[in-house]
């Protein structure tokens, strides 16, 4: 989103409530709190508690800071940026795409922003004991939640996790289950590269360090499922990190190395995060699935299928799946689902991407980033009656997840599961309670006027 705002004058900008930038609402909430600018990563220690991170853009090495932060603001991403996502499972209020939040603002500049609406204005001026005329405290923040029982549903309602440390809070939203842990946000957060981790500590190691943090997220959910996602980290996440001097350089990281092309390219790399699923199984967490990302076909499939095999997880006996993510998944189910998966998971972020060439992650075309248009949800429809025709449970784990017009949408068409953001969870369940509920009552009159026409 490119902002509208210039930059205030001195003057103004000392009056209460002056709006400085916007930017795409992330993640809700209303926080205030002094303005910290980070241009580096190194730069993350100098946040402190209260403290609203403003940035370029989030990266895996900030996720520490942004615990300890009130607010985010980033000049770049969208609505599936790493700082969007991550800010949502912290419960931390934040704006993304604001385009120029790192020229508007200043160091220690008190402001409140606001993360459903994607404001950002002036605080209230401090009074004498350290607190606005609102009263409301510095560093703080008011993030909305849910309230009332949760109804129960046919459809199942999931949730995303990408930060194990977050898994309580998630598992005590009640969801049905994790429809996606992202492995990637765990391998980041080591501050290195599968390749330079494994360099510098050993395979087994390495084993260890994933299957402790997803072990955090099966323990927080037990018996409910768990499904984890192997890596899918583009290159220039990568390449941030230690030993990232070796990924390559590319144009479009979203159209690269990435997922299951580069888990199957590195089978000796992926064999040790499938090891780590084979080392939960055996200490007796069954509810762990493994989920591979971004496949083109079948051949992709049976090929992580075998990888699964060879570390000796039994496809036969665990229950596993794929996303579908691509025009080419999309038009190739039926085969992918010769290969024995259990499940698929809609990715609509990039489903989104891929069918309507929009990078999800540039600001200049988040506008054109459009979940609800007619071929994405005709995709989606196919991949759903296909699947039930097989006995092969659905889920979408995408953005759009958390929408409520696409979760009535997808419980219409006959998805098994819905998996949203940890914020979501309450209004998406009640949103498929109303829409089950509905398609019941009109079954029930379709029933009653079969039933009284006459001969």
């Amino acid at each position: 989103m490119t902002n509208q705002n210039a930059a205030v004058d001195s003057e103004a900008a000392l009056d209460p409530g002056t709006e400085l930038t916007t930017g795409y609402g992330s993640s809700p909430g209303v926080a205030t709190g002094p303005v910290k600018i980070i241009e580096d990563i190194e730069e993350a220690d100098r946040i402190e508690e209260g403290d609203v991170i403003v940035t370029e853009m989030t990266a895996p090495d900030m996720v520490p800071a942004m615990k300890r932060s009130a607010g985010i603001l980033t000049d770049e991403g969208g609505m599936t940026s790493h700082a969007a996502i991550v800010s949502r499972e912290l419960g931390v209020p934040a704006i993304v795409g604001c385009g120029d939040a790192t020229e508007v603002l200043e160091d220690g500049q008190r402001i409140t922003l606001d993360g459903q609406k994607g404001t950002v204005v002036v605080a209230e001026a401090e009074t004498d004991d350290g607190e606005g005329d609102d009263a409301e405290p510095e560093g703080s923040r008011d993030v909305e939640g849910g309230s009332g029982g949760p109804p129960t549903t046919a459809t199942e309602v999931k949730v995303n996790v990408s930060i194990p440390d977050a898994a309580e809070r998630a598992a005590d939203t009640g969801a049905d289950g994790v429809g996606l842990l992202r492995l990637e946000h765990i391998l980041l957060s080591t501050s290195k590269t599968p390749e330079k981790y494994v360099a510098d500590h050993g395979e087994e190691a390495f084993v260890e360090e994933i299957s402790e943090e997803i072990r955090k997220v099966a323990d927080a959910f037990y018996p409910r499922p768990v499904r984890a996602r192997t890596l899918d980290a583009p290159t220039d996440e990568l390449a941030e990190l230690e030993g990232g001097e070796n990924e390559p350089h590319e144009h479009n990281p979203m159209l690269g190395y990435r997922g299951i092309r580069r888990s199957l390219e590195e089978p000796e790399m992926c064999k040790l995060e499938l090891r780590a699923f084979k080392r939960l199984h055996d200490m007796g967490y069954d509810n762990v699935e493994v989920m591979f990302p971004l496949p083109n076909d079948a051949s992709d499939v049976r090929r992580a299928r075998e990888l699964m095999e060879e570390v000796g997880i039994d496809p036969e006996k665990r229950r596993w799946g794929a996303m579908i993510e691509t025009p080419a998944s999309i038009r190739s189910i039926d085969e992918i689902i010769d290969e024995g998966i259990d499940f698929v998971a809609l990715g609509t972020n990039d489903i989104v991407q891929f069918m309507l060439a929009v990078d999800r992650n540039n600001a200049n075309v988040a506008d054109r980033f459009d979940d609800f248009h007619p071929t994405i949800l005709k995709a989606m429809a196919d991949v759903i009656e296909t699947c039930n025709e097989h006995d092969v449970d659905t889920t979408i784990t995408g953005q759009s997840g958390s929408h409520p017009d696409m979760a009535k949408f997808l419980v219409e068409k006959g998805i098994t599961s819905l998996s949203s953001n940890i914020d979501a969870v309450d209004e998406v369940r009640r949103v498929v309670a109303r829409a089950e509920r509905k398609l019941l009552l009109d079954a029930a009159r379709e029933t009653l006027d079969d039933d009284v026409q006459p001969n």
